[in-house]
């Protein structure tokens, strides 16, 4: 859809009609809650209510997208304030709204890591990654609770990754750079 010409919504209600628009706008507002476009979402959703204020798809769409935002806006409010227990909690209620939205998932997974629960954090990261694999942040924390867990296999792999999506990166280098050498202290351990 990113990708496709943008028509304002007064012209494409012009061209496709009212009910049409309504479920191209709703199309648009599922895109943006997957790609993190929490306000766009909204945005689009609320104009499709509007165009199409009787259609049961607009307004189950609508209420999950409230519902995700809010939750959203919340926990990084909870996050912000590091509370992240309650800021653990807001996400997952944004994840009863939506369970396969990444970034909820990566913001849950942050505040688990904030709360030294590194498994479950990289357990989130892995279903963020399931849903969207290009999802950088996702890898990077993922690494990074691996790492701390000395699971250092797995560190090197998420970081050999970011290395080639992002070679300008010095931080991630960086830590690719150490999780090897710890790997190697460890092997000449044994």
């Amino acid at each position: 859809m990113s990708k496709g010409p943008k028509f304002e919504v007064d012209d494409c209600t012009k061209f496709f009609g009212a009910i049409s628009n309504a479920n191209l706008l709703v199309t648009r507002a599922q895109v943006d809650l997957v790609a993190g476009r929490f306000e766009d979402a909204l945005e689009a959703v609320e104009e499709a209510s509007r165009l199409d204020s009787n259609n049961r798809e607009v307004r189950k769409v609508m209420m999950k997208v409230k519902g995700v935002a809010a939750a959203r806006s919340n926990g990084n409010n909870l996050f912000k304030a590091s509370i992240f227990s309650e800021a653990c909690a807001a996400y997952e209620e944004g994840l009863a709204h939506d369970p396969y939205n990444s970034v909820l998932l990566c913001n849950r997974a942050a505040c688990r890591s904030n709360l030294g629960e590194f498994q479950r954090a990289v357990e989130d990261c892995t279903a963020a990654l399931s849903f969207r694999p290009s999802y950088t942040k996702a890898r990077l924390r993922r690494a990074h609770c691996n790492a701390k867990l000395k699971k250092l296999e797995d560190a090197i792999q998420d970081f050999e990754i970011l290395v080639k999506e992002t070679p300008e990166d010095e931080e991630v280098s960086r830590a690719l750079l150490e999780a090897k050498e710890q790997l190697s202290k460890k092997q000449v351990a044994r």
